[in-house]
């Protein structure tokens, strides 16, 4: 067989392998006999379907606040971010919290985001976070343990009585996510406007101001 011949079989293989994938173009058992020409150990897979989720803007006049915490080989930080009903950033901080567990992480990055906006007098209608642990002991659903018993009744001191505080998914989180990862890389207490932004948040920061989803698989 010369190699024009080899050629032409290749790609008259790839084309019918193509169109059998192909729904749109064959209908399914004409796909299904071009699938048994070609000799293909057929395995049935089970389709799971996802979920898109978005940060959403608070009502006009309001602010919100997003927080997360992060805890990798015991060593945690937490970050955080407000911002108005157009999306633009009131304030974002990130933090080093030193050793601890998760729960800690996240109760301490939720505590600073609140005693900040307490100094600075920023009045906030919502809270997001998305550990639903922290969510339901915050909300008196759970009892929370004891290294974090503390940091939340401080928490309730702080945040203002007309403001709810309910769970998101990481995917609706994103920016407070990335803001979080910042200061395993740095020490201290740090506060940005949005022009200061650390590089590793514009991304985030960018498709929450345009209303981008993020797909969270099943």
């Amino acid at each position: 067989m010369s190699w024009i011949c080899v050629r032409n079989q290749v790609i008259q293989g790839v084309h019918d392998l193509s169109i059998s994938f192909n729904p749109k173009i064959q209908d399914s058992y004409i796909n299904q006999l071009r699938l048994n020409h070609l000799s293909f150990n057929q395995i049935p897979v089970v389709v799971q379907n996802g979920t898109w989720s978005n940060w959403q803007v608070p009502p006009y006049g309001s602010l919100k606040l997003n927080t997360d915490g992060s805890c990798i080989d015991n060593a945690c930080a937490g970050g955080g971010v407000v911002r108005d009903h157009t999306g633009m950033i009131i304030l974002a901080f990130s933090s080093s919290f030193g050793i601890g567990n998760s729960a800690e992480a996240e109760a301490k990055a939720m505590h600073l985001g609140l005693r900040l906006c307490s100094e600075r007098g920023l009045s906030i209608s919502f809270m997001e976070l998305d550990s639903l642990f922290l969510v339901n002991c915050f909300n008196d659903l759970w009892d929370p343990p004891w290294a974090i018993e503390y940091i939340l009744r401080d928490c309730k001191n702080l945040i203002p009585s007309h403001a709810s505080v309910s769970h998101v998914f990481r995917e609706a989180n994103g920016l407070a996510d990335r803001l979080a990862a910042h200061d395993h890389t740095c020490q201290g207490i740090f506060t940005f406007e949005r022009d200061s932004l650390p590089t590793t948040c514009h991304a985030a920061y960018q498709a929450d101001l345009l209303g981008q989803p993020q797909y969270r698989p099943p």
